[in-house]
């Protein structure tokens, strides 16, 4: 399977396809500190380090000659979230969601799917995706498509635990093709209501085994200094709770940050919440250079730990600044997350060569 990576990132679905033996013809990343990274880990898969919309169809023909693109995939940035609720609508007279330089990076994403006319494509974004301009503008995507022959979309929201990510993160996936193929998702593999089904990977499967490691036994598993003060803070954190202000000892009460109606030190949701051992974990965002406290440690998780949680393999090494190691591994969709969508793309096309299934495009 011919595939392209745009908005490549830190490499989480070009893990998911090269697991399964996808020739990526090339990645697209805009970010430095990711093409490092990119460079480091898939030597043998060609980086185009550009804005994607400086990305002209002459130079993707270099890189895919007279191969037929079989997918491809990304993930675009759908910037202004948070200002979505007081933009103008998809349906109001004389808005265009193509001039709206907010989506502009959708609209590149669908540039190169026009340009590279390939079997399947594969989106993915965030779940807010869905509701946006109240599910207007999903439509209007979906709309786009299909009037570059895209006719049949498979659009949910998916999440990862389900396919045995020890996280309850939750991913837009937009699967799109034009071969009048029906897509049906991969069956879910694990659960934590079905009985039929394996139960919900932990955080304490990824990452109690390398709690007493350090990045000279394994890469990017570096633990923040803490504070005496912040580390004794977080002792008050029950596993799988958040810190309840009303245990803490005035002592660790007296913080540089408040809350401004209290005084007292301000309930920052990723840096005083401790993960369930028990439990898949809660979305990876990293904050300010940190994530979710540890299970059984006084400290926030390391980059690696994330990455683990993120089903990364230890192989992959992440490269810049630890903030941006954070960002790398948290904003990644999960390889084990997207593997069995990429495998169910690629037994659709295996059955469409064989004339098996669908239209003649």
């Amino acid at each position: 399977m011919n595939s392209i990576d745009l908005f490549s990132g830190a490499g989480g679905l070009l893990t998911a396809k090269k697991n399964l033996g996808c020739n990526i013809l090339f990645a697209n990343e805009i970010d430095d500190a990711c093409a490092i990274t990119h460079r480091h880990n898939f030597k043998d898969i060609p980086l185009i380090h550009k804005d994607i919309k400086d990305l002209k169809i002459e130079e993707i023909k270099q890189y895919v000659g007279d191969k037929e693109v079989d997918l491809v995939v990304g993930g675009p940035p759908c910037q202004g979230f948070s200002m979505f609720g007081k933009r103008r609508f998809v349906n109001t007279q004389g808005y265009d969601p193509k001039q709206d330089p907010r989506n502009h990076l959708v609209y590149e994403y669908i540039r190169i799917v026009e340009e590279t006319q390939p079997k399947f494509f594969f989106m993915e974004n965030v779940k807010g995706f869905m509701s946006l301009d109240n599910g207007l503008f999903v439509q209007e995507v979906i709309k786009t498509f299909q009037n570059l022959g895209y006719n049949d979309i498979w659009c949910e929201v998916v999440c990862a635990a389900d396919y045995g990510v020890p996280q309850k993160r939750h991913r837009m996936f937009m699967i799109g093709n034009r071969l009048g193929i029906n897509f049906e998702a991969p069956a879910k593999t694990h659960s934590d209501k079905d009985p039929n089904l394996l139960p919900y990977t932990t955080v304490g499967d990824a990452i109690l085994d390398i709690a007493g490691l350090n990045e000279k036994d394994i890469p990017n598993h570096i633990a923040l200094a803490h504070k005496p003060l912040v580390a004794e803070r977080m002792s008050y954190v029950p596993e799988g709770g958040k810190l309840d202000l009303n245990t803490l000892p005035e002592h660790l009460q007296n913080a540089t940050r408040k809350d401004s109606k209290t005084g007292k030190v301000a309930n920052y949701s990723h840096v005083y919440k401790r993960l369930d051992r028990n439990k898949p974990s809660t979305t990876m965002v990293p904050g300010h250079n940190a994530f979710p406290i540890h299970p059984t440690l006084n400290r926030t998780l390391t980059p690696r730990e994330a990455a683990r949680i993120q089903t990364f393999p230890d192989t992959l090494e992440f490269f810049g600044t630890r903030q941006q190691q954070c960002i790398q591994a948290g904003n990644a969709v999960p390889p084990k997350m997207a593997e069995p969508f990429f495998k169910k793309i690629n037994e659709y096309i295996e059955e469409f060569t064989k004339g098996n299934i669908g239209d003649e495009p």
